[in-house]
């Protein structure tokens, strides 16, 4: 008998769940981001995903954060950032 793989993110479980990131996520799946994916270049070296981009700068203005330096270290220590940049 073969084994049931179950997929499951341990960022979602950390997270509780009425956590806003969730909220921001389903707001930004329905918003058009054609205009902003249009002016985005395939030159060079491959760039972070714009999307993605600005869903964590969004998150960290919603929880007062300006600092660059701040949510950069909020995306490699902070379970709600990594798991914006990771979906």
């Amino acid at each position: 008998m073969g084994q049931q793989k179950i997929n499951f993110s341990l960022y979602e479980l950390s997270l509780p769940n009425d956590d806003p990131v969730y909220t921001l996520k389903k707001v930004m799946e329905d918003l058009d981001f054609s205009g902003l994916l249009a002016n985005c270049s395939d030159k060079g070296r491959t760039g972070y995903n714009p999307i993605m981009m600005y869903a964590v700068i969004t998150y960290a203005n919603m929880r007062g954060i300006r600092s660059i330096n701040r949510i950069v270290d909020l995306c490699e220590r902070d379970i709600a950032f990594i798991w914006l940049t990771r979906v």
